[in-house]
């Protein structure tokens, strides 16, 4: 997600009221089972009528395969391209849904759909990874490769595996990260060059149209994705060199992307890990550091690690976001804002409030600090109230108070993947807790096959 500094008069008019809003009151005592029980039921009842009931089976192309991304006249049409984004996170929806025993027919079948199109039309079979745009039936339209969108691919293809035994997803999924490994791990200074020409040149060419991060960069956003796809490739290949990468993954996001004089991380790096020094750059992202929160625990439990090791850091960077990006009158987390200073993009994006509420709860699980309940439940609040569409899936922006900003939906950067997660995790994480077991480490989880 691109980060924007410009903040318009109106949200700028808000923060008085903010900075002066009573703190979230604290629970006196853990809520009872039933209150759990009664959350998770109102986040499967969310994830089934705003988000499966909306994609599944509508967003399969049925003639070409793969999944349409947007909307023409209120139902799913073609547009001329495919995102591999979108492809590789509808992927992973669709077989996490069937994983779940949710529709598991009719997913199942979409992610066949998904699967067959990504390793048939959009792997490069020459030099390797996936292109990031085809056209509807399938024929490349940009063929260079971006580490943050072949990641997702690689996400895709280990939930496609685990849905089903697959052996030919995992098979491509090992070999997309031995491509990443050849062709883009920095050997010298660690982490990923991002962007590349179809060749796997690296492109430094500042006027070329770029996906994630400004040209010749490394960011928080990519490293971050890959730590998500490692953890989550490491749990089906137990290989030495993944664990390796995980955990160097792992490094820079816990601490080569903080701020040094901030609680929080930023977007932007040179090849060598030195921050881009510009003011749009400068700022804090506080849906991704609520989401590298839980990401990042999640991915110390895939490899061992006790979760108190990350406790201190879990709870400064969540700290920071509340601190800054929490609307305290409304509920939900606010966009971006500059350093140490409150919010001044406040809209409300649907991909914070999704990440925000499985980080909540994540805390709650690891600290049993009530206050981290209690931001969950007004969030979710917020949600139900305000992003759900009554159309289908979730409003992508809204202002701060829940008032519509514009009417999308759906895009190439926006389908079931943060949405879907959220509400399925959510409800395991809940329904967990009304057992009474509240265990000290965030890795006692309901499953291990979660997503």
């Amino acid at each position: 997600m691109s980060l924007i500094s410009a903040a318009s008069p109106s949200c700028l008019l808000l923060l008085p009221a903010l900075l002066l809003a009573d703190p979230i009151p604290k629970a006196e005592r853990t809520p009872p089972p039933e209150a759990f029980r009664q959350q998770a039921r109102r986040c499967r009842e969310i994830l089934q009528s705003s988000l499966v009931s909306f994609y599944l089976p509508a967003c399969v192309d049925t003639v070409h395969g793969g999944y349409f991304e947007s909307l023409r006249d209120g139902k799913f049409a073609p547009t001329g391209e495919k995102f591999l984004t979108l492809q590789g996170r509808q992927l992973w929806f669709f077989s996490t849904l069937a994983q779940e025993g949710i529709e598991k027919d009719a997913a199942l079948a979409a992610a066949r759909s998904g699967f067959d199109f990504l390793e048939g039309r959009m792997r490069d079979r020459r030099y390797g990874g996936y292109f990031s745009k085809v056209n509807d039936a399938g024929q490349p339209i940009d063929r260079r490769k971006h580490v943050y969108l072949n990641v997702f691919a690689l996400y895709g293809l280990v939930a496609y595996h685990r849905a089903t035994g697959n052996s030919q997803a995992l098979d491509a999924a090992k070999e997309l990260f031995r491509v990443l490994e050849e062709k883009a791990h920095d050997r010298q200074h660690g982490g990923y060059t991002e962007f590349f020409y179809e060749d796997w040149r690296p492109i430094t060419d500042p006027n070329e149209p770029a996906y994630v991060g400004a040209i010749d960069t490394k960011t928080y956003n990519t490293h971050l994705h890959v730590l998500e796809a490692l953890a989550e490739l490491y749990r089906v290949w137990p290989d030495p060199l993944v664990r390796q990468r995980l955990g160097e993954t792992m490094i820079i996001v816990t601490h080569t992307v903080g701020h040094p004089n901030s609680h929080c991380n930023v977007d932007g790096w040179r090849p060598d890990w030195h921050i881009v020094e510009t003011p749009a750059n400068l700022r804090a992202s506080y849906g991704h550091d609520v989401e590298c929160a839980w990401l990042t625990l999640d991915a110390g439990c895939a490899l061992g690690r006790s979760p108190q090791l990350l406790r201190s850091w879990a709870e400064a960077l969540c700290s920071y976001s509340l601190k800054f990006g929490y609307d305290r009158q409304h509920g939900g987390f606010f966009y971006t804002g500059p350093l140490g200073r409150p919010a001044e993009d406040t809209r409300k994006e649907w991909w914070v409030q999704a990440e925000a509420l499985v980080s909540m709860l994540t805390m709650y699980r690891l600290t049993g600090k009530q206050e981290y309940y209690e931001i969950f439940s007004q969030t979710l609040d917020f949600v139900a109230k305000h992003q759900v569409a009554r159309q289908g899936s979730w409003w992508a922006t809204l202002e701060p108070d829940g008032s519509p900003r514009g009417e999308q939906r759906t895009s190439p950067w926006q389908e079931g993947y943060h949405g879907g997660r959220s509400m399925i995790w959510c409800a395991k994480l809940l329904e967990g807790l009304a057992t009474g077991q509240i265990p000290s480490s965030a890795c006692g989880q309901p499953t291990r096959d979660h997503p």
